[in-house]
């Protein structure tokens, strides 16, 4: 990486997603036949980031070599997760890109306020200082429209519109232009996996089945106590409903309301008495299924699992737009908040 300046490299690795990060790895000759190992290990470590929610934490050092590895690390990244193919690990791959890139601006944009209109323009983001007092920069219409309208820069109706440009503060800015960079890597996805190494398949694999072994140990059979159905979700209280009221719910609506009365500690007897109200009802059928939910386990060793909020979306089997991504999530917050009430009450009492 010779022709490329310590600062450069450290750009592109901050921000992969502008033209320096893959002029880097166009000059680097870099082919998916010969990964570096250390290069590979970085890969992971962004995808095992994204699965986990986490901030990704790169190497320490400001080493040409370093730096370059973290840069060429970003594609393969993005091969893995699209060879993964998970809806649910393309939204928080993205986000966690988004979310580095606001603090990485917020940072940079310290030592000089006109680093960020620089970023913006290398995105091909048309914006000028703002000559309104309090606010920082104007962004051309159509270029705010490039953000994804429920990301953090906010529908267009509740924004500042001044002769065709969208007037922002400098956080706003920082936060729309990683809005921009975050939805146009989602619209990336997924990349053509057609005919990439074995190795490469073999550590998405890898991967895949390390996450969905943690979705399992997180989202299956946890104590909550006592079942509070005004505690469900959205989804499974349409479901749940539907069922009582001896509605003719579609298989996949059956299946995931049984994993998930399951993942929340419902014994087998209960979830069997759920379906009895439902049309042509078949106790035996209900008592096998239901048996093989509960007890049966898969190739990895557990149970099977609640889908998560993405499965249910592609079952459109989704009803709200949730703060969550597992419906069992949404249920252990609600659960979480009515047991904190009656200690709250305890501790006021006993202290008075």
């Amino acid at each position: 990486m010779g022709s490329f300046t310590i600062q450069e490299l450290r750009q592109a690795q901050k921000y992969p997603f502008l033209p320096v990060a893959r002029a880097v790895v166009a000059e680097s000759g870099f082919s998916l036949l010969e990964v570096p190992e250390p290069v590979m290990r970085r890969a992971r470590a962004m995808v095992a980031a994204a699965f986990s929610e986490k901030p990704y934490r790169p190497p320490g050092g400001e080493h040409s070599e370093v730096l370059s590895e973290e840069v060429l690390a970003f594609p393969v990244a993005k091969i893995l997760v699209s060879l993964i193919n998970r809806l649910e690990l393309y939204r928080r791959f993205c986000g966690m890109v988004g979310k580095s890139a606001v603090s990485h601006l917020r940072d940079d944009s310290e030592k000089s306020h006109k680093f960020l209109f620089g970023i913006a323009d290398e995105m091909k983001i048309k914006s000028v200082p703002s000559e309104t007092p309090d606010f920082f920069a104007e962004v051309a219409l159509a270029d705010f429209l490039r953000a994804d309208a429920g990301s953090v820069s906010g529908k267009l109706v509740n924004q500042r519109v001044r002769k065709g440009r969208v007037i922002l503060t400098s956080d706003e800015f920082i936060r729309f232009i990683s809005a921009v960079a975050e939805n146009e890597l989602r619209q990336s996805f997924p990349l053509d996996v057609k005919g990439v190494p074995k190795s490469f398949v073999a550590e998405a694999a890898s991967l895949e089945g390390e996450f969905s072994q943690a979705v399992r140990k997180s989202f299956s059979r946890e104590d909550f106590g006592e079942i509070r159905p005004e505690a469900f979700p959205p989804c499974m209280a349409k479901i749940y409903g539907e069922l009582a009221a001896g509605v003719n719910v579609s298989h996949t609506a059956r299946f995931a309301m049984a994993t998930f009365l399951n993942s929340v500690g419902m014994g087998a007897e209960q979830i069997i008495a759920a379906y009895k109200n439902t049309p042509n009802f078949s106790e035996s059928t209900t008592r096998y299924q239901v048996g093989s939910i509960c007890g049966k386990k898969t190739s990895a060793g557990e149970g099977y699992s609640s889908p998560s909020c993405d499965k249910m979306r592609s079952y459109a089997l989704c009803v709200a737009n949730c703060p969550v991504s597992h419906p069992v999530q949404f249920y252990s917050r609600e659960v979480l908040k009515v047991n904190a009430w009656p200690q709250r009450a305890t501790s006021e009492e006993k202290y008075g």
